[in-house]
């Protein structure tokens, strides 16, 4: 996986949008997570967060987004209450 960042050219052919406010919005809906932006608005994504995003929404994350989102098992504290 490539760790560099997307430049501009990457993020228009990816997202199909020239403007950095559309391409935030097209990874909310896509993804369904607000990306970081710099100063002047630009996108900040990285080759690998877009990779891994587009692993897990295709459902073929590997071992560490599974366990990532197995959840332990959950005890009351207390007993059932008397009736």
């Amino acid at each position: 996986m490539h760790s560099r960042l997307m430049e501009l050219a990457d993020l228009k052919r990816v997202t199909g949008k020239t403007r950095y406010s559309k391409q935030a919005e097209w990874f909310k809906t896509t993804f369904g997570v607000d990306v970081p932006r710099d100063g002047n608005g630009a996108v900040i994504m990285t080759w690998q967060t877009f990779e891994a995003l587009s692993a897990k929404r295709a459902g073929v994350g590997g071992a560490a987004t599974s366990a990532a989102a197995a959840k332990p098992p959950v005890y009351p504290l207390r007993g059932k209450a008397a009736a």
